[in-house]
């Protein structure tokens, strides 16, 4: 695995911002040997199931989706039971950080994560690192390289409240017009790293087209540490059109390497 040299050298400069995937919390678990779900096995747990095609039409492809399966979960059952059941399944509660998680903290003052487990809150408490954590809708401090701060844009179950499951959800809590503002500066000034995600599931395409209405347009150039194995020649040049550096890499694997290069 070959780091981005300019990944490497804006983590130097304090140039780097961070945005951190659940697949981080899925291989958290692997390490413990704890159960986990991937988005697929999530969706269809959820009650999500892939459309049947009309008569003579051909079936219509489709990523496994969690948000619909949320919906779904919801409507059969309210929120307080969807959120029991996500608590369960991807609330991480029977495992802890990875080394993955207390590297970001090491390497990065600004961290964004559509997880919404309290892995790097517990990460940052057990290296006695003062972790300032915000919701969606909060703004962004002024940049100071001493200070942690985390963007939970799902919300997290420590506040059920402040948690994003659907595309209602979405739809009712847009990012709001400051935050949108200040991450369009963040993209143009800073080196954008993606970590713990797929390119081929809807949570890192719901982010990534977020973050492309918040900045205007396409997105410029940006890296992706591709997790859990490689990606298909589709999917690379897919992600490639659209501005996307691409490099296979689990989350531990990512900060290893980093941590080489930066110390």
């Amino acid at each position: 695995m070959n780091l981005p040299v300019e990944v490497i050298e804006a983590v130097r400069g304090g140039r780097c911002v961070v945005f951190v995937g659940t697949r981080a919390s899925f291989e958290a678990a692997e390490l413990a040997d704890a159960a986990y779900p991937d988005a697929k096995t999530l969706a269809k747990d959820l009650g999500w199931r892939k459309p049947k095609p009309a008569p003579g039409q051909k079936p219509k492809p489709g990523l496994p989706s969690v948000e619909e399966g949320a919906a779904l979960y919801e409507a059969a059952n309210g929120r307080s039971a969807l959120v029991a059941f996500l608590r369960e399944q991807v609330g991480a509660e029977a495992f802890g950080p990875s080394p993955a998680h207390s590297g970001i903290l090491r390497h990065f003052s600004l961290i964004f994560t559509t997880a919404q487990d309290d892995l790097l809150e517990r990460a940052a408490a057990a290296a006695g690192t003062r972790l300032d954590v915000l919701a969606r809708g909060d703004r962004l401090p002024d940049p100071d390289p001493s200070r942690r701060v985390l963007v939970k844009l799902r919300g997290g179950f420590e506040r059920p409240d402040s948690l994003v499951l659907s595309a209602a959800d979405f739809e009712a809590r847009p990012l709001p017009v400051d935050l949108k503002k200040q991450l369009r500066t963040l993209v143009r000034n800073q080196v954008i790293l993606f970590v713990g995600f797929r390119p081929d599931e809807e949570e890192f395409e719901r982010l990534f087209a977020e973050l492309s209405d918040a900045y205007g347009g396409e997105l410029p150039r940006c890296h992706l540490a591709s997790a859990q194995g490689p990606i298909d020649d589709y999917l690379w040049q897919k992600w490639v059109w659209r501005g996307l550096l691409l490099f296979t890499a689990d989350p531990v694997e990512c900060l290893n390497a980093l941590e080489g290069q930066v110390l």
